[in-house]
């Protein structure tokens, strides 16, 4: 079942590399999740309410998600991977680079990072999984 067009939906955004699939995950605030991974049909499950509901606080106290500072960290062209979070129709810069220094865009790492993890984990997804924390450049 996908996700109604009508309920408040948050995107997490793993792009995936040239050896990892990426997936779009759409929730809302009650834990319903549509998961596309690049080549594959949309799976739907239920997630953690209280998960949903942080993600939904965090993007909400995060204010306009384009206009968080971008952080840039090395990667490799081919293997590389970002992460990002939408809400209606606003993205994140690349939150992939760890630690964030942005309060805000560390919240929403965390809480994209425990969505792509809990997903995984129940759909037995082995092709995707938490971006890996990155440093970032100095």
């Amino acid at each position: 079942m996908l996700l109604p067009a009508s309920s408040t939906q948050v995107s997490v955004i793993d792009s995936g590399s040239t050896n990892r699939a990426g997936a779009t995950i759409r929730v809302d605030e009650t834990g319903n999740a549509t998961v596309e991974q690049r080549g594959s049909e949309p799976q739907s499950t239920k997630l953690d309410a209280q998960l949903c509901e942080q993600l939904m606080r965090d993007v909400k106290a995060a204010g306009p998600l384009s206009a968080l500072p971008p952080q840039h960290c090395p990667k490799s062209v081919s293997f590389g991977s970002r992460l990002y979070v939408e809400f209606n129709g606003d993205r994140s810069p690349d939150i992939s680079c760890s630690p964030q220094k942005d309060p805000r865009s560390a919240a929403l790492q965390k809480d994209a990072n425990e969505v792509l993890a809990t997903v995984r984990k129940q759909l037995g997804l082995s092709r995707f999984g938490p971006v890996r924390p990155v440093r970032p450049v100095q």
